[in-house]
């Protein structure tokens, strides 16, 4: 049974009891007046169908009541009919415009998907060599994304995986990680080295904070008393990253490893996740800083290079995971769960986890969460990228 037919029937059968019970009582009683919140009830409870029907029905019952059945109570029938008619009406229009707004609301819900849709593919994704799978939570309710971004590329290069993590969260970062996600996109097919394509990236970023500063402070902005404020904040946004490269065709590879270079933007260090329950951050040789502040340093970035066996995955994660309170104040312990679950499959990992991370805050997260996990593809001639 729907959410609505329950409702639906529980109006029809106080309406015909009302009326039932209003004929058995003395005349003087009245009770049939309270007839009238059955259309009331259905246009807040019902659909605008099921109204309709409830407003006709109460409306039919209390014309064959005052207007053919013999009372001995003067009752005023031109009033009632009036009256009923009003409040069949009223309802009637308040349930069509709660429809309407409803249908509104799902419209501009499902461009809203749509749109972040584009910004974030559904997981998992899947690359020549790679699958990427994992979640990802909006700590901004109704919203599918927010300040974490990532993204999975198949290049000529090999496969290129971004996670990141835009300073504040919920929908206002959007602007910024958008800004990331297409440079990094577009420098993933036209740098071989990783190291250049993440300083691609990061001139993306550059570029969306000039282009942002400038319109706050164009005089014709409604907010312009306000903007050289707003300026300030755009310039001082950054995001945090991890970018992950796979180099198929690297000399002396056998098969049962695939070499991976890391390039570490200031972000959480990943795990690597051996099949024997062995669980090791894997720091960078040199953790760079965020992207957006990579001027403040005159060290150019650095990568790691590291061999996947086929049977170890790699997870990467964002600070919302790793900094996750419980209502004691403490720390989500992510490396000791990992331990624990290192010989799941990663579907199951990944449910453990999430459910796990949803007890550890009481459902109440203070930041956006994504987690990927990168193992080797299971048939590495898969020849293009899905979801």
């Amino acid at each position: 049974m729907s959410s609505r037919s329950m409702p639906f029937a529980l109006v029809v059968v106080y309406l015909v009891v009302i009326v039932a019970v209003d004929l058995v009582t003395p005349a003087h009683l009245r009770l049939d007046l309270f007839a009238a919140l059955a259309p009331m009830t259905a246009a807040v409870l019902c659909t605008y169908r099921q109204t309709v029907f409830v407003g006709i029905l109460d409306f039919c019952l209390m014309a064959t009541h005052h207007g053919v059945l013999v009372s001995d109570v003067a009752v005023n029938r031109v009033g009632s009919f009036v009256g009923n008619a009003l409040m069949v009406g009223a309802s009637i229009a308040v349930a069509r415009l709660r429809r309407d707004g409803e249908e509104l609301l799902e419209r501009v819900r499902a461009t809203g998907e749509a749109a972040q849709r584009a910004l974030l593919r559904p997981l998992p994704l899947r690359t020549r060599s790679v699958v990427v799978d994992g979640f990802y939570v909006s700590s901004q309710r109704e919203a599918l994304v927010g300040g974490d971004l990532y993204e999975v590329v198949d290049t000529p290069y090999g496969t290129r995986v971004l996670i990141g993590d835009v300073r504040g969260k919920g929908l206002g970062t959007l602007g910024a990680g958008a800004a990331v996600l297409t440079a990094f996109r577009e420098a993933a097919y036209h740098r071989p080295d990783l190291v250049s394509g993440m300083e691609a990236v990061e001139q993306g970023l550059y570029r969306y904070h000039r282009s942002a500063a400038y319109q706050v402070r164009t005089p014709s902005h409604p907010a312009a008393a306000v903007s050289e404020d707003v300026a300030l904040r755009v310039s001082e946004e950054f995001v945090t990253a991890l970018v992950f490269g796979t180099e198929e065709d690297a000399p002396g590879q056998d098969g049962s490893r695939v070499p991976v270079v890391f390039v570490d933007c200031g972000h959480v260090a990943p795990f690597l996740i051996g099949p024997d329950g062995e669980v090791r951050e894997l720091e960078a040789a040199d953790p760079g800083l965020p992207l957006g502040l990579g001027n403040l340093s005159p060290v150019p970035r650095t990568g790691r290079r590291i061999a996947l066996p086929a049977a170890c995955r790699v997870l990467a994660c964002t600070d919302g995971v790793t900094e996750a309170r419980d209502p004691d104040g403490g720390f989500y312990p992510l490396a000791e769960r990992l331990g624990a679950w290192a010989g799941l499959p990663t579907r199951e990992l990944l449910e453990r986890l999430r459910a796990d991370l949803d007890a550890h805050t009481g459902g109440r997260l203070q930041d956006d969460a994504a987690v990927l996990v990168m193992e080797r593809a299971p048939c590495p001639d898969a020849p293009e990228l899905s979801g």
